[in-house]
């Protein structure tokens, strides 16, 4: 079990990087790297290891919904746990992030509490947290 999970948060928001990290570290995740887009989540996830993928739906050069989709086809990466953070609350929209395998849907606004309560539950049962975290 790890200590402090890697995170990969990847919205082209950055008051939305903003508002996802400072809730993670105050909950004791801190080991978070930012991204803009789709394309750099890919290249980071290359280039470096993460337990969890918090990312955008909506986003420039690669959408949330299609590095979803690298991702599982990847067999290296098929099985990294991945929660959405969108605005995109229609349910055709959760239908197809769970079609694509997403872990979590999780709409905007974000409500930290709230965020930060599915991001250690989902820690939990991965058991990258133990379960009193």
């Amino acid at each position: 079990m790890k200590k402090n999970p890697r995170i990969l948060v990847a919205d082209d928001m950055q008051m939305t990087r903003r508002v996802l990290k400072s809730a993670l570290v105050r909950a004791g995740l801190n080991d978070i790297t930012e991204v803009e887009n789709g394309e750099e989540l890919l290249l980071k996830m290359k280039a470096d290891t993460f337990d969890l993928i918090i990312c955008d739906w909506d986003m420039p050069k690669l959408s949330g919904i299609d590095a979803l989709r690298a991702i599982r086809g990847d067999e290296a990466y098929k099985d990294m746990p991945f929660v959405m953070v969108t605005a995109m609350t229609d349910k055709e929209y959760v239908k197809t992030a769970i079609e694509a395998g997403i872990n979590d849907y999780i709409t905007k606004p974000i409500k930290p509490e709230l965020f930060v309560k599915k991001i250690k539950s989902l820690l939990i049962q991965l058991q990258l947290l133990p379960a009193t975290a």
